[in-house]
């Protein structure tokens, strides 16, 4: 099991996506590292993962109309070590790793908000910004639409899935789709899962089929830790309907201490998953590691 920097961070206490934070994740092994990137009506992307800059930075306003030209005066509002770390383009992120050595992947995901706009514009220019270093990158997304229009452009990308705007199993509710919930306890907008169901397993079973038939060509997927947890309760492992069509899984975000990353590892290797995403992954890689 891979062990993935959460937001390139080696910690919790650690501010998210930032240069300096993947710079810090290679100096520490971590060879697998995601952060967050927002696209700019401009066509460039920025190392983000809020729709708005308001409360963590020291700007205001929609992430979407920032102009290229101010993102080096943006910074974070939570220092390390007393200072402070800049918002960075993704155009600086590819410099930065195409000539990095240790990083095995960076996942790319990328967020999708009612303020930001997807069009074929915007993500032509960013398959042609990561080309140089694509060998190195995972571009991740929820909205599937997004995962299709970048295979169509560039076959070799490697992309991931998170199904989590089709159908979700949280502790919270959120403000994104899906919004309502099963008879099961599933989060599912989809007429379907209304369905009378004689099984969660049915319906799990159903929708699982129903995703992979997109046809995403995503060679990883990423799942929310709990919803893993529940379909095995009720009877269906994503690891094992995913592995055998090819495709690996990633569970997410999975953070631990020395006292309880037993318990959440035993879970895990129940699950087989490939790879975990966790805000301390420095101690998920201590315990990976005996």
């Amino acid at each position: 099991m891979e062990v993935v920097a959460h937001a390139a961070r080696v910690s919790i206490d650690y501010p998210p996506n930032t240069v300096d934070g993947i710079i810090e994740c290679v100096k520490n092994g971590l060879k697998y590292i995601e952060v967050d990137i927002a696209p700019l009506a401009s066509g460039d992307f920025i190392i983000f993962h809020n729709e708005k800059l308001d409360n963590v930075t020291n700007r205001r306003g929609d992430v979407f109309d920032l102009k290229e030209e101010t993102i080096g005066n943006i910074h974070y509002s939570r220092k390390v070590d007393k200072k402070e770390s800049q918002i960075s383009s993704i155009s600086k992120l590819i410099d930065l790793i195409k000539d990095t050595e240790g990083i095995e992947e960076l996942q790319l995901d990328m967020k999708v908000y009612p303020t930001s706009l997807f069009n074929e514009k915007i993500l032509n220019r960013l398959v042609k910004t990561i080309s140089p270093a694509k060998k190195k990158l995972r571009l991740t997304s929820c909205a599937e639409w997004v995962l299709l229009k970048l295979r169509e452009m560039d076959g070799e990308l490697k992309l991931g899935f998170d199904p989590q705007f089709y159908m979700d199993f949280r502790r919270k509710k959120v403000n994104y789709p899906p919004f309502k919930k099963n008879k099961f306890g599933y989060y599912d907008d989809h007429p379907i899962a209304f369905q009378n169901w004689k099984s969660p397993l049915d319906y799990l079973e159903a929708r699982a089929e129903a995703l992979w038939n997109v046809g995403l060509g995503a060679g990883i997927w990423y799942m929310r830790y709990d919803f893993l947890v529940a379909s095995l309760r009720d009877g269906f492992n994503w690891v094992d309907f995913l592995h055998k069509r090819g495709a690996k899984i990633c569970t997410w975000t999975v953070d631990v201490t020395d006292g309880d990353v037993g318990e959440k590892l035993k879970v895990l290797q129940e699950l087989k998953v490939d790879r975990v995403t966790s805000n301390t992954p420095l101690i998920w890689k201590k315990h990976l590691s005996h």
